[in-house]
């Protein structure tokens, strides 16, 4: 019998620790987190999108500012109340949507690249594109008087 227990807690203790880390927090701001998929992925988008290698020297680094600010001001924006329309929204996603195709050639392209179908992405988009609105709206505001 203590045998079996012995081997049995030896068995959960290797799943336990043998257990892979999927993601990790390399940020937060505020009440926001950034995740290490979504500086990956940020990179390897941004890389693309240029044609340079996402493994650059201090392109990661470029990126994960680059997001804390977003999240900085998103914050502040919060915090003014900066408010958008469902209809501003729906513009942005299209618009965006529209840009892939062309950068892509085609929706099976998008769809592949982000490993999702376009009505799936549209929705991942919508809270993303919620929050840059806002963050354009408040820097607009802001700076109008300059």
């Amino acid at each position: 019998m203590k045998i079996k227990i012995i081997l049995f807690i030896l068995f959960i203790a290797t799943i336990t620790f043998s257990q892979e880390v999927l993601d990790r927090v390399v940020a937060v701001v505020d009440n926001e987190i950034i995740l290490q998929s979504e500086l990956e992925f940020q990179a390897s988008l941004f890389a693309s999108q240029r044609g340079i290698d996402p493994n650059s020297e201090g392109l990661k680094e470029q990126i994960l500012k680059q997001m804390i600010d977003e999240k900085l001001v998103y914050a502040q924006a919060e915090l003014d109340t900066i408010e958008v329309t469902e209809e501003e929204i729906s513009q942005q996603i299209e618009y965006q949507i529209n840009v892939f195709q062309q950068q892509y050639g085609s929706q099976a392209k998008i769809e592949e690249m982000y490993g999702m179908s376009i009505d799936q992405r549209k929705r991942e988009l919508r809270d993303d594109v919620r929050k840059n609105l806002m963050v354009q709206r408040l820097r607009e505001k802001n700076f109008a008087f300059l």
